[in-house]
């Protein structure tokens, strides 16, 4: 792998003694497929060479490229001596991330395009790999920020390889300046020492990756419908609350209207002037009107309700979406997205979303429909109501009693009171009884939108569940992993005696071993392709002992204080190991003794993280 133009293709011609067919002439992204070759002098060794990354419009080459990184045991990085890019130093560290071996060779461009300019190379081959130190260290920097090393820098001239394989005249000094006999030296000890080891991390890294892939998904997804959950919650709380508020004062505007139309038709009597038989014409047109007068008031009472219960829904919403936006999106996952609407019945997940507008009837999300829906009920319900029993009130007044009326002005007085109180009351009582109704149905919309988020939390705590699950699979893969390695090592004894084991792939392995297993680690440390620090099982009496004997695994040289205090332990050491390394020794060591460890320089601030 390597950058666009770097000489990986002449690379290849020279280790696998191909043809000059891939070789570029000049032009970004030249090969634009991956091709395998057997090498000529390594036994059973495929080069497998890839795309060039860091060209202009290029994903589709990076993606065919970072393909073969899963099933490679070890990937030699291609650089070249006159320039690196930063969209290659990217793609660099994707690999190390990936926990691959990296090996760097820096191929140097000088032109070998006719006898004088071999001639010219061949007079002094090595000024043409001068200055080289500052692309080495460039590399390393980004290797670094994954924690990782490279496993041997080469520096070579892959055209002159090329060419010692086909010139008779030049072939064996060409051979011999190219410097390829350094790489090749690399690659047959990484294959003949390390093959086996490699194809173990290989196939666990192959499974590992897509569990801790699955792993991080389940994570993201508990997590953000946590965050759903918990804005949807606090956002029904809100609405709920400016709810009733609105319908409180909805209802005491209503009771007004009432007390005061009604209360109009107190002075009735004092119009009335004939007491004959048109009085009671005269009190239907009168009724007609109030009933008109209380069906307007209150159907626009109740209106006005609905509009107002939607406004502050949609406030709500927007104040809530404004300040926080979770979104749901998990590539691969639209079987549980469907879960989740339908678990939570009422639950809109997305840009905008909130966890249940504030709704008045069936269908969620919708609000001018089920809220007119209750207010027209209730108003074609409230002016039945109305006209009924006034009619009747009427009817009675003025056909069984009508001989007292035309006696007495006061007497009509005092039943048109009675008549009209009664109806107050009753108004009252059905405006009383109409609210409760409304309630209800908020109450009943937010219990359902809480019985949701419920059934969301139950999704969550199944994911965390599973995540669990996962993490512990991970955890026996990369005990056995390691077990693994050390049979191949020709370790049985050792690799019966391992207890806890926590890897972060191309960087360390900590292994928990037996106190006596531990004495043999360190008097004769076993091979493998990543560090493997061993160590005791932590003491509560001596917190520092474990964390010592890890980082004299990791670093190789005796630790040059230990200090423990209550928030963590701090391990001073010389090693000279990038701050990255450090950082990443530190985490992972914590999470394998379950307590803050902070490996740092004598120089460094002694700061253990929270």
């Amino acid at each position: 792998m390597g950058r666009t133009m770097a000489g990986k293709s002449t690379l290849l011609a020279a280790l696998t003694g191909g043809s000059a067919e891939r070789i570029g002439d000049g032009r970004p992204r030249y090969s634009r497929d991956v091709f395998a070759a057997p090498a000529v002098d390594l036994h059973d060794v495929e080069i497998v060479d890839t795309p060039g990354v860091g060209a202009r419009d290029g994903a589709d080459d990076v993606a065919q490229a970072m393909a073969e990184v899963p099933g490679a045991d070890l990937v030699l990085w291609v650089a070249s001596n006159d320039s690196f890019q930063e969209e290659t130093a990217q793609e660099l560290r994707v690999v190390a991330l990936r926990g691959k071996p990296v090996v760097v060779a820096l191929n140097c461009r000088e032109p070998l395009v006719d006898d004088l300019d071999r001639e010219e190379f061949l007079e002094d081959p090595d000024s043409v790999f001068a200055d080289h130190e500052g692309h080495f260290k460039m590399i390393r920097s980004h290797l670094s920020a994954a924690a990782v090393r490279p496993v041997a820098e080469v520096m070579l001239h892959a055209e002159a390889a090329r060419q010692a394989r086909a010139d008779g005249d030049y072939g064996a000094d060409l051979w011999e300046a190219s410097r390829l006999s350094a790489l090749l030296a690399v690659l047959e000890q990484e294959s003949r020492k390390r093959r086996t080891a490699r194809r173990v991390l290989r196939e666990a890294d192959e499974v590992r990756s897509q569990a801790k892939a699955l792993s991080g998904a389940l994570a993201a997804v508990e997590r953000e419908t946590r965050e759903i959950v918990d804005v949807g919650r606090r956002m029904r709380e809100d609405q709920e609350r400016r709810a009733i508020r609105l319908v409180d004062a909805c209802m005491q505007r209503m009771e007004d209207d009432v007390v005061r139309l009604v209360g109009r038709r107190q002075g009735w009597p004092q119009n009335v002037t004939d007491f004959g038989p048109q009085v009671v014409e005269q009190w239907d047109t009168e009724q007609a009107a109030l009933v008109a007068e209380l069906d307007e008031a209150l159907e626009a009472r109740l209106s006005n309700l609905a509009r107002a219960i939607e406004e502050a829904a949609v406030a709500v919403e927007r104040e809530w979406t404004t300040a926080v936006r979770p979104h749901l999106k998990v590539t691969g996952m639209r079987d549980f997205r469907g879960l989740w609407k339908r678990e939570a019945a009422g639950v809109a997940v997305g840009a905008g979303g909130a966890l249940a507008s504030m709704a008045l009837g069936a269908y969620v999300g919708s609000l001018a429909g089920p809220a007119g829906t209750v207010v027209g009920a209730v108003v074609m319900g409230l002016g039945s109501l109305l006209v009924t029993p006034v009619r009747k009130k009427v009817q009675s007044l003025f056909t069984s009693r009508a001989e007292i009326l035309e006696a007495n002005r006061d007497l009509l007085r005092t039943e048109i009171s009675k008549v009209l109180n009664e109806l107050e009351a009753q108004v009252l009582a059905e405006v009383s009884g109409t609210i409760a109704g409304v309630l209800e149905t908020l109450t009943t919309s937010h219990v359902r939108r809480a019985k949701a988020e419920a059934a969301a939390l139950v999704v969550a705590d199944l994911l965390a569940c599973q995540q669990q699950v996962v993490d512990s699979a991970v955890s026996t893969l990369d005990h056995e992993t390691v077990r693994c390695l050390l049979r191949v090592d020709g370790r049985p004894r050792l690799a019966a005696s391992v207890g806890k084991v926590t890897r972060l792939p191309g960087v360390c392995i900590l292994v928990e071993v037996l106190d006596e297993a531990l004495a043999e680690a360190w008097l004769f440390p076993p091979s493998s392709p990543e560090f493997l620090a061993f160590g005791r099982t932590p003491s509560p009496d001596l917190p520092g002992a474990s964390a010592m004997s890890y980082v004299l695994g990791l670093t190789e040289e005796v630790p040059a204080l230990i200090r423990c205090r209550p928030d963590g332990i701090i391990v001073t050491t010389n090693a000279p190991a990038p701050i990255q390394v450090l950082e990443a020794w530190s985490a992972t060591l914590s999470d394998h003794l379950g307590t803050p460890v902070k490996i740092v320089r004598p120089n460094a601030p002694r700061s253990v993280p929270a």
